[in-house]
């Protein structure tokens, strides 16, 4: 059996690359000197020649392994490659074992044309730079890199002029503002974006997706944005979010929480508190609906405010996690911080994975003919599966499915988005241009008939640069173009999209790589464009392509107020530029007013000829005989333009209805708090919520449950008293009382109790849980087993285990013997580059619980230097050819034994 064993590892490894949770990512890229550019270079038999087109052919977060030899990177394209952050590349493998360890010192892989300051970190890839003056990097390349350099600076605002906005080149958008990943904790890697506007203050969010958690970023000063908070994460690529806002009567005022997926980890669906803005946010907790999700959408909410559409149900679905097969389903927003299941899909076979998803709510005729009739209209779930889109009519408990369509050329069919008419769609396919040579190409979609949608145009743009996702807003398409950065499509005739505008956001390469803009929002009020940046951070940006030679329609107030039992004359004017026929279409949005308070309308409003007339849209504010109603908003939109006119600035106005300004209520910050025994003190914050007016007092105190007031805590009682006009929080303290006995976890309650005409809030009550330090036990670790390594491989410590009887453990990686490396840790995973000579490494991981009592483990990494007499391996044929014929030999010899 002996002589079989190496031709069967090698057998094994030729089909190691099995079936994945999708195929978009994890695969490893093969190159080799004697290689060949062509195909996906994901054959190990077969590998491709150079960095740069194995790169091209790589999905994000795959990786390309390098076999020894000689490579320059000469070339921009090759450099930048090699320096890929979402596809790394890695030297010192060999094609003699198939790519199944790194041995940099047993395979040399030596690469020229680098410059001073990216040698170490090519180094630490598993490379041999070579120095040589003739090989030097161009002045060209050199100058691309000082570019991206200079990017992780914070830029300040530019108008774009004569094609340029300082170092970016563009047409049509200005940049207003940019924070780079070193002023965002300085990640990897940004991923998506969203934006958020709360109700409350009028003030603007960007929430941008890190590899390292989620950063809130205040626009109150657009020029200079600010990080308010972070929410930290295990370390991933990828990231998506979305937020949901709605007004709590009882409160009386808007509440805010933002929902993330993280693919590739295990930290499930993140929910955020957006309600201590602008001071801060904090995590509510990572719910456990899976371990890992692609994507997560809210559909029937309007995405400019993130409210729920009149009359409407928002959910939270939910594309590619790691259970039902990845295939589409949602949950209830009913309680927004504990989601339910609320639908699925009927099948969840591999075949019914989904990457993204959207929705629209039908309201015409096809309702009823295509649709199961339902009052509200038909949901329709736009569901995106790498081989083709799915329609849905969303229905509880499961969906069904209008239609599957797919189109010639599909690769990876990513994600979209649809016309504001509500007749097209328009798909990104996020591997054609690399995989069929094709410069960006966006397909657009006629859903006329939902049961067979047909292909109605495509758009192809100047450069290779891949399409990622895109959102519309009037008859713009904003579109993340990756390496071209934001691309603007006028999509006044859908079918035959044309450029409007465009900003490079990754100046230095339109080549079809990961690098450049990931996301984008389109949907601030103030018109506004978020870009997230792979490489540079986030970006705020003006568009000025909605300069149409029509003309422009806009509503002539942001904000106006009205009184209940009054006619209100909204009016909507036309800067018109060309005589011709102008059309938009207006509609209401439900806020904290109701179809109580005012009438439902929308409509259309049309100018013809030459004719620039203002027009108006009534509204009817409803009388009532409630006395002491609080004030009450609603909003009135534009949307889908038509005939070439575009939305003007002020596109989203808001009604406010006068009414008596209220009190407010007061209401713990918070409804569970934990306690540690040994902690002498604790802050509990109460909060006068929806309003300032007049004097308001609440008393507190403990009631006891399974912890008595007096013994395990400190007796407490007292009135907080807000006078008119302050709603500063007022903090309580709490004192855990220690003692030496073992005891269960206790609870009791903090009570307010109201008084006068002074009105409690929720959480009124606040469950307080005290932990005993003398029954704690210390956590359980295990650092994970001992292995071997090569010198100067990349080493990844990734089956470390901890557990503890409570939870929110911290993790510790320390070296405590041999020669010194550079540990990046992120909780249980820890990596390292091994050291260049032979020896014993010793890392020790510590786990600590909350109360403060750690345990370690340790984990012996051997590493082992190439023998002084094995053969060098040039990386092209040679000994390989005699491997090969072994293992194609074994394979024969099992393949005879298993037709037998």
């Amino acid at each position: 059996m002996r002589p079989l064993l190496l031709p069967m590892m090698l057998v094994s490894a030729l089909f190691s690359q099995g079936a994945l949770s999708h195929s978009e990512h994890d695969k490893a890229r093969f190159v080799a000197m004697d290689g060949k550019d062509q195909g996906v270079c994901d054959n190990r038999l077969r590998p491709c020649q150079t960095i740069a087109y194995a790169v091209s052919r790589a999905n994000k977060g795959d990786k390309v392994l390098v076999a020894a030899g000689r490579y320059n990177t000469l070339a921009e394209p090759e450099l930048l490659a090699l320096l890929s952050s979402l596809v790394p590349v890695q030297g010192g493998y060999s094609r003699v074992d198939l790519y199944q360890s790194q041995a940099p010192d047993s395979h040399p892989t030596f690469i020229s044309g680098i410059p001073p300051e990216y040698l170490q970190r090519v180094t630490e890839q598993g490379f041999i730079a070579l120095q040589d003056r003739h090989q030097a990097a161009s002045a060209e390349v050199t100058r691309s890199l000082h570019t991206i350099q200079s990017l992780n600076q914070q830029q300040t605002a530019q108008a774009c002029m004569d094609g340029k906005a300082g170092s970016y080149s563009c047409s049509n958008v200005d940049l207003v503002g940019h924070l780079p990943l070193s002023a965002l904790g300085s990640p990897s890697s940004a991923n998506d974006i969203w934006g958020h506007i709360d109700l409350n203050t009028g003030i603007e969010y960007a929430l941008i997706g890190l590899a390292n958690g989620v950063s809130v970023v205040s626009l109150a000063t657009p020029e200079n944005p600010a990080v308010v908070g972070h929410i930290s994460g295990e370390s991933t690529l990828w990231r998506d979010i979305k937020v949901y806002q709605y007004f709590e009567p009882q409160l009386g005022v808007w509440q805010a929480y933002a929902y993330a997926t993280a693919d590739s980890v295990t930290e499930g669906l993140t929910i955020i508190d957006l309600n201590q803005l602008p001071e801060r946010v904090s995590l509510v907790k990572r719910q456990a609906l899976h371990n890992a999700a692609h994507n997560v959408y809210i559909s029937n909410v309007d995405y400019s405010l993130n409210i729920p559409l009149s009359g409407q149900t928002p959910l939270v679905n939910i594309s590619g996690a790691d259970n039902r097969s990845g295939s589409l389903h949602g949950f209830s927003l009913a309680d927004p911080t504990n989601l339910t299941l609320e639908y699925t899909t009927p099948r969840a076979g591999r075949e019914d994975y989904s990457h993204d998803a959207a929705s629209l709510v039908i309201t015409d005729e096809r309702a009823t003919t295509q649709c199961e009739q339902n009052q509200l209209g038909c949901l329709v779930l736009l569901d995106f599966n790498e081989g083709e889109f799915r329609l849905w009519q969303q229905k509880l408990p499961e969906a069904t499915q209008l239609s599957s369509t797919t189109y010639q050329e599909a690769n990876y069919v990513h994600s979209g988005w649809w016309s504001e008419d509500k007749g097209y769609i328009l798909v990104h396919d996020e591997l054609d241009e690399a995989r069929l040579g094709l410069n960006t190409t966006l397909r657009i979609f006629d859903i006329s008939d939902l049961t067979a949608p047909q292909l109605a145009g495509t758009w192809t743009g100047p450069t290779r640069a891949i399409d990622h996702n895109g959102f519309v807003r009037g008859n713009r398409y904003y579109m993340s173009n990756y390496e071209r950065g934001l691309t603007i499509l006028d999509i006044s005739d859908p079918a035959n999209p044309t450029e409007a505008g465009f900003f490079d956001t990754y100046p230095t390469s339109d080549q079809t790589t990961f690098n450049g803009a990931w996301g984008v929002y389109p949907f601030l009020p103030s018109g506004l464009i978020l870009v997230s940046d792979v490489n540079t951070g986030l970006y705020i940006l003006r568009d000025n392509s909605r300069q149409s030679p029509l003309g422009s329609v806009s509503l002539s107030q942001a904000q106006v107020n009205t009184e209940e039992g009054l006619t209100l004359n909204l009016v909507v004017e036309l800067q018109r530029t060309a005589d011709g026929l102008v059309d938009v279409g207006y509609e209401t949005l439900e806020g904290s007013a109701t179809s109580a308070d005012f009438t439902a309308t929308s409509g259309r409003l049309t100018w013809n000829g030459s004719d620039q007339t203002s027009r108006t849209i009534q509204l009817q504010i409803q009388p009532d005989s409630l006395d002491n109603e609080p004030p009450e908003s609603f909003f009135v939109r534009l949307f889908d333009p038509r005939s070439g006119v575009t939305l003007g600035q002020t596109n989203l106005t808001r009604v406010d209805i006068a009414g008596i300004v209220p009190p407010g209520v007061i209401a713990f910050s918070q409804s569970a708090l934990t306690l540690l025994e040994n902690q002498p003190s604790y802050s509990v914050q109460v909060q006068r919520i929806g309003g300032q007016s007049g004097e308001l007092r609440v008393s507190y105190s403990l009631v006891s449950q399974t912890a008595t007031a007096g013994e395990d805590i400190q007796q407490t009682s007292n009135t907080l008293v807000w006078a008119d006009g302050d709603n500063t929080p007022k903090t309580i303290q709490l004192q855990p009382l220690n003692d030496s006995l073992s005891e269960a976890t206790e609870t009791l309650e903090l009570v307010l109790q109201a008084a006068g005409e002074t009105q409690l809030g929720q959480p009124s009550t606040l469950q307080l849980s005290i932990l005993d330090d003398d029954s704690n036990q210390a956590p359980n670790v295990n650092a994970g087993p001992d292995m071997q390594v090569n010198t100067r491989a990349q080493v990844n410590l990734l089956e470390a285990t901890a557990s503890d009887d409570q939870a929110n453990l911290t993790y510790a990686w320390q070296q405590t013997s041999g020669t010194s490396v550079q540990l990046t840790s992120d909780g249980l995973v820890t990596r390292f580059v091994a050291p260049s000579s032979a020896g014993t490494i010793t890392l020790q991981l510590t786990a600590t619980d909350i109360f403060g009592v750690s345990t370690s483990d340790s984990v012996t990494i051997q590493v082992n230097a190439p023998a002084t007499s094995s053969p060098t391996d040039s990386g092209g044929g040679g000994t390989l050819g005699y491997w090969l014929l072994l293992t194609l030999l074994a394979y024969r010899g099992l393949d005879k034994r298993r037709r037998i």
